[in-house]
């Protein structure tokens, strides 16, 4: 089968067009280069060669660490007693954050004194010769020391006999209420959480019903009090009026007649009608009367103030009632639910506390308590016969021997003193320095051991840079280089560094071997709203040499000939190649050493038309790598 295609062209018109295509690019080079002397051509950008100063920088990666960082752990093993820091705490140089059980080491310390005491006394015995009063001393210290055996022997037998039943028994006890307190406070917190039931509400509102009632009764009550005051002050009015008609009574009572009577006036009026006084009849009768009428208006007084104050009882429960409604139908608050969750908390950790305690109690003694135990009895036998034999020697007198023997026993004991001091001391965390709490490994009841970590201490105001230096990076960095780091978490500033150590020891994972170096933060502000914190990793430039007041011209400027760095300098209007020999770079400049001088215009390559200036080369104030 034929084919239909295009006619092909003829060459020739193929290679008429190369040409003319030749000849106009070779017009607009012309004109690019040669065109109205080349220096104005609007083609042709050029730098004016000056001095710069051209910094050599790295870069790399940084992380921050804490200058003071202190991992502290007991300088002996038991169980932790308290744990006296949180989280996040501010420290202070040598304030106590921890401590273990120490009763024991306590004792030791106190028997390690005691030695030393006796020690010294027999030393300055011997040396002195034996005085009544020394005699009386030696005396007292075999008592002592014999008492202190005898305490030693019966804390051992008691160890041994664990806790008695009462003791079980009371913490047992203590282990129930702190349970039943648990169930309280949950049951509070859930009642708060889940608002009351319907008999709840129901209970409230009979209980507001009742109390209703109540204080209508009482006012009531009251009403009928006040009568019952009226009626009885009518009554003693018209006594004390018959009273007063009658012949024979008494003046001061009727001169100033006033209600209620007097304790006084009462007595006289029942001392004016006793037997022997002779009163008639009508008198007898009107005094009898004006008494019982006093009596009854004082007691319809106390009914009126006892009313009222049943109506205040009565108003005060109805107020309670509805306000326990009240509550009842009201939603909790954040404050309410805070409060009974940390009471919800409290109880757990009484709880805790109180089954810990049981449990060391039914646990009984511990092999190392049952050591410390046989120790103390040995060791107070042991200042029992030291005792014993210091008052036989204080009365048979010491030889030389003797004294040089006793001070070597002073030396001995002052070491046994320093030790068991140095061992209570390794019972207790201190803060090294000032700082803050960063981890704690440790709770309250822990068995812990001299190689576990207890707690983590640094100090977040003096902070340095951990950089990671490439095996071609390392032998450029020097001690004392400077330069910045822009942490990843505060992009928005600078910080500047120094380096201060570099590590020589490699480290290699997967072919890539890297180096460790230190630098310290200089210009950190600690009481900054914003600042460095440790752990934060971020980008690090390494200014790693520096020249300053150098002819330089733009990396761009520079091309490659052969084995030869060329620029293309205008000379008469015309661009002119020259060799030149370079030093340095940066990522904009590169110095001249030699082929050209200050002055010469070298041609760069696009851009717009302009004469660049010195300030194109940057300033002695820019920051290395490009970082402003």
């Amino acid at each position: 089968m034929g084919t239909i295609g295009r006619r092909r062209k003829p060459r020739w018109l193929v290679l008429l067009a190369l040409l003319i295509a030749a000849a106009v690019g070779g017009f607009f080079v012309y004109h690019f280069w040669f065109a109205e002397g080349g220096s104005n051509g609007v083609a042709i950008s050029t730098y004016r060669v000056t001095t710069a100063t051209i910094r050599f920088s790295i870069t790399t990666s940084g992380e921050a660490k804490a200058v003071d960082e202190s991992v502290v752990s007991f300088g002996i093993p038991g169980r932790v007693d308290s744990v006296e820091v949180a989280l996040g705490d501010k420290v202070k140089a040598d304030q106590q954050m921890a401590s273990l059980e120490s009763d024991a080491l306590k004792n030791q310390l106190a028997t390690a004194e005691a030695n030393l005491l006796s020690a010294r006394i027999r030393l300055q015995q011997i040396q002195k010769g034996a005085s009544d009063a020394d005699k009386a001393a030696a005396d007292k210290a075999v008592v002592a020391a014999q008492v202190a055996l005898d305490t030693a022997l019966n804390d051992q037998k008691d160890l041994l006999e664990g806790a008695s039943d009462a003791e079980l028994a009371a913490a047992e006890e203590r282990v129930k209420s702190a349970n039943s307190g648990l169930l309280a406070a949950q049951d509070n917190l859930r009642k708060l959480q889940e608002g009351p039931s319907d008999a709840d509400l129901a209970a409230g509102e009979a209980n507001v019903a009742s109390a209703q009632a109540n204080l209508t009764s009482a006012k009531s009550l009251q009403t009928s009090a006040k009568a019952g005051v009226q009626s009885a002050e009518a009554v003693l009015q018209g006594a004390g009026t018959t009273y007063c008609h009658t012949d024979d009574h008494i003046d001061h009572i009727c001169d100033d007649f006033s209600i209620p009577l007097s304790n006084s006036e009462i007595s006289d009026l029942n001392d004016s009608i006793r037997p022997g006084e002779s009163p008639g009849p009508a008198l007898a009768a009107a005094t009898s009367g004006l008494v019982q009428a006093n009596s009854a208006y004082s007691k319809a007084l106390t009914a009126e103030k006892d009313a009222g104050a049943a109506v205040s009882a009565a108003g005060a429960a109805l107020a309670s009632a509805q306000q326990t409604l009240d509550a009842l139908k009201e939603e909790p608050d954040a404050e309410d639910v805070a409060a009974a969750e940390a009471a919800v908390t409290a109880a757990e950790q009484a709880l805790k506390a109180a089954q810990l305690q049981l449990d060391k109690l039914r646990e009984g003694a511990t092999e190392s308590a049952i050591a410390a135990a046989q120790g103390a009895v040995d060791t107070a036998r042991a200042n029992l016969a030291a005792a014993t034999a210091a008052r036989d020697d204080l009365l048979d007198g010491a030889s030389q021997e003797d004294i040089d023997l006793q001070v070597q026993q002073v030396r001995v004991a002052e070491v046994a003193v320093e030790q068991a001091r140095k061992t209570l001391e390794d019972a207790t965390l201190v803060a090294r320095f000032d700082g803050t709490v960063a981890a704690i490994n440790i709770s309250v009841g822990d068995l812990v051991t001299a190689a576990i970590p207890a707690i983590t201490l640094l100090n977040p105001d003096a902070l340095e840079v951990e950089l990671t230096l490439g095996e071609t990076d390392l032998p450029t960095v020097r001690v004392g280089q400077q330069g910045v780091i822009i942490f990843d978490a505060i992009p928005e500033k600078a910080y500047q560094l120094t380096v201060t150590e570099i590590g020589l020891a490699p480290t290699t994972q997967q072919g890539v071997v890297t180096y460790l170096a230190k630098a310290q933060l200089t210009g950190f502000d600690p009481n900054a709203d914003v600042r460095p914190a440790p752990g934060m990793s971020g980008s690090a430039v390494i200014v790693t040499q520096e020249k300053t007041d150098v002819l330089a011209v733009p990396n761009r400027a520079i091309r490659r000939e052969g084995q030869n760095q060329v620029v293309d300098v205008m000379v008469d209007g015309k661009p002119e190649t020259r060799v030149i020999l370079t030093g340095i770079s940066d990522a904009d400049k590169t110095e001249i050493i030699s082929g050209l001088k200050a002055g010469d215009l070298v041609v760069l390559p696009g851009g717009t038309p302009a004469e660049a200036t010195a300030a194109a080369g940057g300033g002695e104030g820019a920051l290395p790598g490009g970082i402003r």
